[in-house]
């Protein structure tokens, strides 16, 4: 009986650590707006349906979680689990908008060929898999090291008014920046949003944008980042959203990797619509 015990939590554990390989990671803030002197409370969500969770990254995976405000920038107070959710909580100091960012520090896995080409095309990366296959890059050897990271972001208000944040650069090695103010954004605008990557536009990416599936979520927009990295998404109806992409590419020499896949996502919430219509187009 213990030796069968066993075995079931090496593979609970081995199907957890591959849930959280192939998922994405989302910030859901409990609300996103906090009365100044409040408690601000993130959820960290990993799975392949926004915004649910299947697994909770564990503290000890955390390479960092910030609160960042227009002028000042905190360490999170309180990083812990909660069932399948990874938990934050925090008490901003003063009022004004806040960028709550966590990176997910690198893991590796090994995989053949064939195996981290097919990886690439269930993780929604099928173009970026035939752009590689036509330069001639995708690995044909039976054994690769490829290694993923996680980095995630939303956007809160802490109080009334006070200096905005949105357009800070939190400094991860992909993030996405809106353009304008997220906390403006009704029903029927567009967002704006530059990804970044080493701190530079990442041109030609394939971004995927939805809302939660509480909201009634139907498909997922496909868009492709601009020459500017740049891209536009429409926001039909209000409710939670997310943006999303997943970077994939060679890994420096001497790293200890192959490849590495950068997991990228932003959330944030739309109103609903303005009488007089849009905010912006």
């Amino acid at each position: 009986m213990k030796l069968i015990t066993g075995v079931g939590v090496l593979v609970a554990l081995l199907v957890a650590a591959a849930a959280a390989a192939a998922h994405d990671f989302w910030l859901v803030p409990n609300a996103f707006h906090v009365a100044d002197g409040g408690e601000l409370t993130v959820k960290g969500q990993t799975s392949s349906r926004f915004p649910t969770s299947e697994v909770a990254v564990t503290p000890d995976r955390v390479a960092e979680a910030r609160v960042i405000a227009a002028s000042t920038d905190e360490r999170v107070a309180i990083v812990a689990t909660e069932g399948t959710s990874l938990m934050l909580q925090h008490r901003p100091r003063g009022v004004g908008q806040r960028i709550v960012v966590v990176t997910v520090a690198p893991r590796s896995l090994r995989a053949s060929g064939p195996e981290f080409k097919r990886y690439m095309e269930l993780e929604g990366a099928a173009e970026l898999a035939a752009r590689y296959e036509r330069q001639g890059l995708l690995p044909r050897t039976d054994s690769i090291t490829r290694r993923y990271a996680k980095y995630a972001k939303t956007i809160v208000d802490v109080g009334s008014g006070g200096p905005r944040a949105f357009s800070r650069i939190a400094g991860q090695v992909a993030e996405f920046v809106p353009l304008h103010d997220p906390a403006t954004l009704r029903a029927g605008d567009t967002l704006s949003v530059r990804l970044l990557y080493r701190g530079l536009p990442l041109a030609e990416a394939h971004v995927h944008a939805g809302q939660s599936a509480a909201d009634g979520a139907t498909d997922d927009l496909s868009l492709v980042t601009d020459a500017n990295g740049l891209l536009r998404v429409p926001l039909a109806a209000p409710g939670l959203w997310n943006v999303r992409t997943i970077h994939i590419v060679p890994s420096d020499r001497r790293s200890g990797a192959d490849w590495d896949s950068h997991f990228v996502t932003m959330v944030f919430s739309v109103g609903a619509a303005n009488a007089g219509g849009a905010s912006h187009r």
